[in-house]
């Protein structure tokens, strides 16, 4: 029977025992000062974005200078078997008879136009069906492992952390989306199309797919429209771009003079700061700090984590979990009755608002459900109240997102159960994260550094001792928010450095982010300082802050709090390291008070 709200409730007072045990152990971990977090998309907010399947040249040639052009980017999916088969006609299982790029213009793609890569798999094969596009015979579970995991390997091998996956046609079922989420972070699918809803479901991102006739740009505009009006996120999905594209459907063509209408119109919404447009795994709702321990059950159920049906809720080791680390995770097993897994109490504010993230995969069900409860402490540890947040009662595998707000000011601590009533029931739950998204304001802070997009070059209190190699640069080479101008950083044979004007800061906390794209380097690094200093503008200290060596497109996030009373300014410094064959574009600073 699958158990309701109100019987939840009637078992405080059995689960109030474990519960108290577990404030010992999770009290010291953290308190409400933890809620400094950096999470991307930390509301619901109007996002586009566009991406584009399977790697053909044209990304590069049509697709890429026309988002250029209006400031955007785009994802593409690679089927990494097809890299490099420029000739046609070839023999690629997507098409063959359109060229793909080779490994060096997908670098192109990430380097020079901001791309995200991702992987559509080793050679295109349908991860389930068979028969019509597909294979004639069904892939056995370990070809499925392997059309995702070398994917994923030889992207690596190139140079790209690829985290999102589009399925070949769209296909899928629950035992192949659990084995994608053992290597990506995010799937989107073909045939689920519309629109995505906060906090979103990062296994399965829908979509709109983009075809020449049967999908006119008025139709793409609505969506763009529509994620506005909803603070939804909207996901085109084109293949091949061409200046005369086919009619026929099925050819799964667009034009680029489309694209380019499409395109012309999203940046007039985002230059009215209306909508962002973002790769797919920007898109996602992710951050630190993770306010949970042993959130991905290496330590076992361990660290504050406990059960009261040890017998049914179990650690397991079978590779059972997902990404980024899936050899562990939690096994749940229905049993005569229904069996816990609690999380440790972590303090929580009444203003505050936070995010639960959870991936479960409910391998089997007869009936019953696997079920996500939020219960409420006071100061002295007691239970005061609970929250019934998510449920699932089908066979299914999916990011669990959803959001938590303490139900009164009498609320000083929370704590996540997993619960399983039912029959037939085995499941598992992995990568569990719990992050502070702040008190629900989503008015940006000012940005305190001035200059930040260098449309005044090198100037309003910027400075660098090396204006030969450091230098303002207007040839489009920034952030996709604002590419024209930016700060064009070449190394030479010793350190040099660009330095920002003075901030005026206090006791707290701040966060500088910026965009870097790394065109160029042989070794070293591109280096992150604050330089702090007192009243009298005099430089008392310093903190080093991160190092970027990654080649392409980097979202700088960093988090600052000054090192003492005396700290009255600070100042950022750009790194541009010796003899490091470094060359890069810096932009967008934004220096912000948390």
């Amino acid at each position: 029977m699958i158990q309701s709200r109100s019987s939840l409730a009637r078992s405080r007072a059995r689960l109030l025992t474990i519960g108290i045990a577990v404030w010992a152990i999770a009290a010291a971990l953290l308190s409400p000062a933890a809620a400094n977090a950096a999470v991307d998309n930390p509301a619901p907010t109007p996002l586009v974005s566009f991406t584009f399947d399977d790697g053909m040249q044209n990304a590069l040639t049509q697709a890429a200078p026309t988002l250029k052009k209006y400031g955007l980017t785009g994802t593409s999916y690679i089927i990494t078997n097809c890299v490099g088969m420029t000739a046609v006609p070839n023999t690629c299982r997507a098409n063959t008879d359109v060229p793909y790029m080779t490994w060096d213009q997908i670098t192109q793609l990430q380097n020079t136009y901001g791309w995200e890569i991702g992987s559509h798999t080793v050679d295109h094969q349908c991860l389930v069906s068979v028969g019509n596009d597909c294979q004639a015979t069904k892939l056995t579970a370990a070809q499925v492992d392997a059309e995702l995991a070398n994917s994923k390997a030889a992207l690596a091998a190139h140079g790209f952390n690829a985290t999102a996956l589009a399925t070949p046609y769209g296909d899928y079922d629950m035992p192949t989306l659990a084995r994608i989420a053992k290597y990506y972070s995010s799937m989107r699918g073909f045939a689920d199309v519309g629109n995505n809803i906060w906090p979103l479901g990062d296994l399965l991102l829908h979509n709109t797919p983009a075809q020449e006739v049967t999908t006119p740009v008025a139709t793409l505009k609505a969506k763009v429209d529509e994620a506005i009006a909803n603070k939804t996120w909207a996901i085109f999905t084109f293949h091949d771009i061409r200046p005369s594209p086919s009619k026929t459907p099925d050819d799964y063509q667009y034009g680029t003079a489309e694209l380019d209408q499409l395109a012309a119109y999203v940046q007039t919404k985002v230059a009215a700061g209306q909508i962002r447009n973002v790769n797919v795994s920007k898109g996602l709702v992710n951050g630190s700090p993770n306010m949970l321990p042993n959130p991905t059950f290496n330590n076992g159920i361990a660290d504050g984590w406990r059960t009261d049906a040890p017998a049914a809720i179990t650690a397991d080791a079978g590779n059972n979990g997902s990404y980024p680390d899936a050899a562990k995770s939690v096994k749940l097993v229905s049993g005569s009755a229904a069996g816990h897994l609690f999380s440790p109490k972590v303090p929580v504010t009444a203003t505050t608002n936070y995010l639960y993230k959870a991936f479960l995969n409910v391998a089997s069900i007869s009936s019953g459900e696997v079920g996500f409860y939020v219960d409420e402490y006071n100061a002295a540890g007691q239970w005061v109240s609970g929250q019934f947040r998510k449920r699932e009662n089908t066979r299914w595998v999916e990011s669990m997102n959803f959001t938590y707000t303490p139900s009164s000011t009498s609320v000083a601590s929370a704590a996540l159960q997993v619960y399983v009533t039912g029959t037939g029931i085995t499941a598992y739950v992995d990568n569990m994260q719990m992050m502070a998204l702040g008190a629900g304001s989503t008015t940006p802070s000012p940005n305190l550094v001035a200059n930040g997009t260098f449309d005044a070059g090198i100037g309003s209190g910027w400075t660098t001792d090396s204006a030969g190699t450091i230098l303002a640069d207007a040839a489009n080479h920034g952030s996709p928010a604002n590419p024209v101008n930016s700060v064009k950083m070449t190394a030479t044979t010793a350190n040099k450095h660009l330095f920002s004007p003075q901030v005026a800061v206090a006791a707290g906390s701040y966060k500088i982010a910026s965009y870097l794209n790394i065109t160029a380097r042989t070794s070293g690094e591109m280096g992150f300082y604050i330089d702090e200093y007192n009243s009298a503008g005099q430089w008392i200290s310093g903190q080093y802050k991160l190092g970027v060596s990654a080649g392409g497109v980097t979202n700088v996030d960093l988090t600052y709090s000054p090192s003492s009373t005396a700290v009255a300014k600070a100042s950022l410094q750009v790194i541009v390291v010796g003899n490091s064959g470094l060359q890069a574009y810096f932009d967008d600073v934004r220096w912000t008070k948390s």
